[in-house]
């Protein structure tokens, strides 16, 4: 049932700071530093743990949605009914990725080596296991078909630190592909339709599954605070002319790195999520909602209780406060 401003309140339950959400064909999922739990949409408990986390994460893809702690060494799979699957690794987890079909990698260390990173499927099999002994895995994510496993590495080349993407295939250990990472730092690797994404310090930077570069997009200077992937064949980045506040701009960009719109910004930007062709911007008076073009299709006043916005792909979207949760249906 919809109230005046056309939302639905949906989900009930108590968190904190370190909260973070995620949604799953109807069902939200919540990890915050002591608890873990997936709600239905009467707001009933589906699946419930207590956890010790100190910095949670909560990362999804497809129908699967995984909680773990930065440091931690156990992994939490669910789906929109409660756990899937639950693995501890060998070592602290570093970071973790879930492609659409659900398989899940995880990168972290390992006595003995740089970095190991697994692969499980969406079951909780282990799949691949690589182990990193020159250079240091920042992150891993596996390909949108499942076949490629791609993971961006740091290590030093001409005397200075440099980052590489560096490709394997499943069925073997041996990488396929190394290629030197330009633009900086590396805060994220995308998965795209064909592509991987490499979101760094100075533009975008879309790698096929051999290795080769095919295409690139610059930020001309600004900063890049937020980036979130669409369907696969876009993304949708925040900018700021300034290393700290005064966000400036939201580009969107294709997998051809052509820009397909932008629009200036006004006012405190608190979170943005992407999905199908449509993107969210959560400020702290107001949601807006875009197309992929970033023409305005509309905006949802006096949100001040809302912490996260999660964007679905059939252009509703739902707002994640202090003590519940609810679905906003332009």
């Amino acid at each position: 049932e919809k109230d005046e401003t056309g939302c639905a309140r949906l989900y009930h339950y108590e968190n904190d700071a370190t909260s973070r959400f995620a949604v799953l064909n109807g069902s939200l999922v919540t990890v915050a530093a002591n608890q873990l739990r997936v709600l239905d949409e009467r707001s009933q408990v589906l699946y419930q743990t207590g956890v010790r986390f100190s910095s949670p994460d909560l990362v999804s893809g497809g129908d699967v949605a995984v909680a773990y702690d930065i440091g931690g060494t156990v992994l939490y799979a669910l789906d929109s009914k409660g756990l899937r699957w639950e693995w501890e690794t060998e070592g602290e987890l570093i970071a973790v990725t879930v492609n659409p079909h659900g398989y899940v990698t995880a990168t972290y260390n390992k006595n003995g080596v740089k970095a190991a990173v697994t692969v499980w499927d969406s079951k909780g099999e282990e799949v691949f296991t690589f182990h990193s002994s020159q250079r240091f895995v920042m992150t891993a994510a596996l390909s949108r078909d499942s076949r490629t496993l791609a993971a961006v590495t740091m290590g030093q080349q001409d005397g200075a630190f440099q980052s590489f993407l560096v490709l394997y295939r499943l069925n073997s250990e041996e990488p396929v592909a190394t290629t030197t990472v330009n633009g900086g730092v590396v805060y994220q690797l995308a998965v795209m339709q064909r592509d991987f994404c490499l979101v760094t310090e100075e533009g975008l930077y879309m790698v096929s599954d051999s290795g080769e570069q095919r295409a690139s997009y610059s930020y001309g200077g600004q900063f890049v605070r937020r980036c979130a992937a669409g369907d696969g064949d876009w993304s949708a980045v925040l900018l700021s002319r300034y290393k700290s506040g005064g966000y400036a701009s939201l580009i969107a960009v294709d997998a051809n790195g052509d820009e397909l719109g932008g629009c200036e910004l006004d006012g405190e930007v608190l979170d943005v999520s992407a999905a199908g062709r449509y993107v969210a911007v959560l400020f702290s008076d107001r949601l807006t909602i875009y197309d992929k073009d970033l023409t305005e299709v509309a905006t949802l006043p006096d949100v001040s209780e809302a912490r996260a916005v999660l964007m679905r792909s059939d252009g509703s979207a739902v707002l994640a406060g202090a003590t519940g949760a609810t679905l906003y249906l332009p």
